[in-house]
């Protein structure tokens, strides 16, 4: 396993695993991404200005509504991080294979958590298990971080 750790988080991935980072001065949001050789994919994006956590997962929703003719949505509760966390479990088909994502977001002093992992049902026979512990091993270090965010 491989440990990132910037921007006041750290989690651990597959050591095959790719990890992207992308830094959005204008928007305020840093994202950061790592994948496996299938569709399969988990992703972080922490905005560091005030947006609540129930709006994002809103907005995201609304965005696979819009993408998606039909789409199923449960509503879950989990703890990432070791604070209570709402989300969806999405299934919907694109490009006539069953599709499954899970969308997170939290609320930290710093900074609006949102957590993407995703990937078709075949792969995540195989895959689902790395993504949920890679969620599970997220750790946001909260006020020690005071200015460790400065993007700019």
């Amino acid at each position: 396993m491989k440990l990132f750790n910037e921007y006041g988080i750290s989690f651990e991935y597959p050591d095959d695993w790719e990890l992207t980072k992308e830094v959005n001065e204008k928007n305020g949001e840093i994202q950061i991404s790592v994948s496996g050789t299938d569709s399969s994919f988990w992703m972080i994006s922490l905005f560091l200005v005030d947006i609540p956590a129930e709006e994002l997962l809103k907005k995201s929703l609304e965005v696979f509504q819009e993408e998606y003719d039909d789409l199923d949505v449960y509503d879950a509760k989990v703890r990432l991080a070791g604070k209570e966390c709402s989300g969806y479990d999405i299934e919907f088909v694109c490009s006539e294979l069953i599709n499954s994502a899970f969308l997170r977001a939290l609320k930290t002093s710093l900074f609006t958590a949102f957590i993407l992992y995703q990937g078709t049902d075949q792969d995540l026979q195989d895959t689902l298990k790395d993504l949920e512990a890679i969620s599970l091993s997220l750790d946001i270090f909260d006020n020690e971080f005071d200015g460790y965010l400065d993007i700019v």
